[in-house]
């Protein structure tokens, strides 16, 4: 059984599971229960729009070989948020700094991120993404695009524009 089928399933019955569930944290953030019925409907629905972007996403990773979860994060956090040293990629992904630089290492090896001394201090390593690593984000965005887009082609215009408007708000709330 996939990992996809599995979270599917769980989701399914993500009334249920909420039902009784108190207060749960999650890389440092708490969560709880919506009381109100109707914002636990949007946020299912919102998680299983989002699972299918995960899975466009790792059908694309697939598609490009050896770009794992790990990799891919600190790959687009460097990519998103500019160039930066270990210490502070390690603090945005919630990750351990051994764990980041080992990514990191692989990245680099890759050709996929670059490493150079930081222009106000020689002693700091800054992190950024070189042109290969950003064109195997592009493939990776192409093919989501491509997917979404198979999927908008069913809606109607207006719904459409319906939709990139809530999903900018929905985001801008999500950053804030």
């Amino acid at each position: 059984m996939s990992f996809l089928v599995v979270v599917g399933r769980a989701m399914n019955r993500w009334p249920v599971m909420w039902k009784n569930v108190g207060p749960a944290t999650f890389s440092g953030r708490t969560v709880t229960p919506f009381e109100d019925a109707a914002m636990d409907d949007s946020a299912w629905h919102i998680e299983e729009a989002s699972l299918v972007l995960v899975e466009a996403t790792l059908d694309a990773m697939a598609a490009l070989g050896d770009l794992s979860v790990p990799r891919l994060r600190v790959l687009l956090a460097v990519d998103r948020h500019g160039p930066m040293n270990l210490r502070s990629l390690a603090e945005r992904l919630d990750m351990s700094l051994s764990a980041a630089g080992r990514v990191v290492d692989r990245l680099d090896t890759a050709g996929l991120l670059s490493r150079a001394p930081a222009a106000h201090s020689r002693r700091e390593i800054r992190i950024s993404t070189t042109q290969a690593g950003r064109d195997v984000l592009e493939r990776l965005r192409a093919a989501r695009r491509q997917r979404i887009g198979h999927a908008l082609e069913k809606l109607a215009p207006a719904d459409r524009t319906t939709l990139v408007h809530v999903l900018r708000r929905l985001t801008e709330a999500a950053d804030s």
